[in-house]
């Protein structure tokens, strides 16, 4: 039998479907305080908000008659006529975000409009008011939310840990701060502050603050038709996943067709995306989420070819594309050799050319074959060849025009990639660093963090204690040290342990995850394939990877030894 659901029913189904953690509440309040026009945007948390949240901003408010209004679904300042529902130009429209998180709480709503000399509270309790008075308030408007999801306890034990939550409200914090760049934006979370957003004035500026300096981040801007995109790219060292962050006319939402275009362009797509899109309102139907975090345009099509050519600009600009398309590389002319001859590098003091005899694998040992990708350090074993012994004095015959080393060994010619065994060689060290215990190297000068990292070292204080980093204040003062002659950056050894440690949670695995981040980074300072070497740095080169627990593939999986057995010249000679 089909019968009518009861008003509580339907408005608790109905708040789920809009609230469904409280990094929800943040979205849904931060874009009602950015739609009346504030400033300044405090909120205030315990337990990551599950049991309490506040936000606190200086805009318009609301006025006293009103506040019951704001609470009841469907009741709105943003649209009044079906028009207008095809051109909205605000963040916030339906009149549900209000009475959603009411449904589903215990909130109090203190507001004041300008022209007021008074303000007004009124709570409720499960949507229901229980107080609704005249009351001193500031100018904006000031609304606490206790005990969320208290009467859904089915939704309220599917939300993560306290910091898990907070994580998330953060994230949507950092989101809004990129392109709001005239606001500023405040977070406590348990009595302390974590985050403090000042205007930076920019886009631009408000990135550098969040992604850092150490890398450059890469922009471009594009107009079609009456669409208008800017797309920011930051092509972290070590990442292997592309993470997108979508604005459509100033709303965060998650969209395929961009998704794809930005993946699509000329080259791999890894590292942080901030993507702003401009278009007109009534080319796009955001009325399609109970969560507005998707839209319908109009003209799909234009949107992907607007941001695939702007994609493609940006990758142009790092790559130096030519006109055909093809990625152009810095290779000199194969008999130029005098400006490729660079030894600086070589130091005969330095750890990683120690004389220390080679001590061969053992003999049980497997030789791993490449693999497809640089994610995976499990190896499917193959052949393992013979024993590789060198004589100074007369296996190195030289190098190739392209900069490969050769040397000839007892069982044949050997060839190696310099680039590929030096990082071989830098990512070893540095694994044995961590596996004799961590010892931390004090920075002479302690250097700033960026402010979009201070909250996730907050999170993970204890654990950065124990991988051996320093904090003064929002300084950083000391990192690990490793081993070997890479020079990493100590902003990209914080920004690889915090991925690390947000990647694996097993505190038995977490620290392996961490330094197999930092080893990788260190492939960055391996010598570059085409470099001339001299006869002593060849031979310091191949007795250092012999060292090496797994000589034969670079991190990657990239071999870094090539043997032409004598057996096989001798029958292509027809010896």
């Amino acid at each position: 039998m089909i019968k009518r659901l009861d008003s509580e029913v339907s408005s608790r189904i109905a708040a789920g479907e809009v609230i469904e953690r409280p990094s929800s509440v943040a979205k849904e309040l931060m874009e009602n305080s950015i739609d009346a026009s504030a400033r300044n945007i405090t909120l205030y948390m315990e337990q990551g908000g599950k049991s309490s949240f506040v936000i606190e901003d200086d805009g318009c408010g609301i006025s006293f008659e009103e506040l019951p209004l704001a609470l009841e679904r469907y009741a709105t300042s943003k649209i009044t006529t079906l028009d207008d529902l095809e051109r909205i130009s605000t963040l916030g429209y339906r009149g549900e975000a209000l009475s959603s998180v009411a449904a589903v709480s215990r909130m109090e709503i203190r507001s004041r409009e300008g022209t007021s000399e008074t303000g007004g509270i009124i709570r409720c309790e499960g949507g229901t008011v229980t107080l609704h008075t005249e009351s001193p308030s500031h100018l904006g408007t000031r609304i606490q939310v206790d005990d969320l999801f208290f009467n859904l306890p089915a939704r309220r034990k599917f939300l993560k840990t306290a910091s898990a939550e907070l994580r998330r409200i953060l994230q949507v914090v950092n989101d809004y701060a990129l392109v709001n760049p005239e606001l500023t934006f405040r977070v406590f979370s348990d009595g302390k502050r974590i985050l403090e957003l000042l205007p930076p004035g920019s886009v631009d500026k408000a990135l550098e603050r969040r992604w850092g300096d150490e890398t450059p981040i890469y922009s471009s801007s594009t107009s079609l038709n009456s669409n208008s995109v800017k797309i920011w790219w930051n092509p972290i060292p070590d990442s292997r996943r592309t993470v997108i962050t979508i604005f459509v006319n100033g709303r965060r939402i998650q969209d395929p067709t961009i998704r794809a275009a930005v993946c699509g362009g000329d080259a791999a797509a890894y590292g942080e995306w901030l993507v702003s899109l401009e278009t007109p309102p009534e080319d796009i139907d955001v009325n399609i989420h109970p969560a507005k975090e998707e839209v319908r345009f109009k003209r799909s099509g234009d949107i992907y070819k607007l941001i695939l050519n702007t994609t493609r600009k940006i990758f142009m600009s790092k790559y130096s594309f030519t006109s055909d398309g093809a990625v152009q590389t810095e290779e000199k002319s194969p008999l130029s050799l005098s400006d490729t001859r660079h030894t600086a590098w070589f130091d005969r003091t330095d750890p990683m050319f120690s004389q220390t005899p080679w001590k061969p694998v053992s003999e049980n040992s497997q030789v791993p074959e490449r693999v497809s990708s640089p994610e995976d350090i499990t190896f499917i074993p193959a052949g393992r060849p013979d024993l590789i012994t060198l004589d100074e004095s007369k296996n190195y015959i030289g190098q190739t025009a392209k900069g490969f080393l050769i040397f000839d060994l007892p069982n044949g010619i050997a060839i190696v990639d310099p680039h590929a065994a030096h990082e071989r060689i830098l990512y070893e060290d540095i694994a044995e660093s961590f596996k004799e215990g961590i010892a931390t190297q004090n920075l002479t000068i302690p250097l700033e963090i960026p402010v979009s990292l201070l909250p996730e070292i907050n999170i993970y204080s204890r654990e950065m204690k124990d991988l051996a980093f320093v904090f003064e204040e929002d300084r950083l003062a000391g990192v690990p040290m490793l081993r070997g002659r890479s020079k990493l950056s100590p902003l990209d050894m914080l920004r690889s342990a915090l991925r690390g440690i947000e990647v694996e949670k097993d505190p038995e695995k977490r620290d392996r995850e961490v330094w197999w981040r930092m080893a990788r980074l260190a492939c960055r300072d391996a010598v570059k394939l085409g470099r001339r070497f001299e006869r002593e740095e060849s031979v310091a080169l191949m007795r250092r990877l012999e060292a090496c627990s797994d000589p034969f593939t670079c991190p990657h999986g990239r071999p870094t030894i090539f043997l032409i057995e004598n057996k096989k010249l001798e029958d292509w000679f027809e010896r």
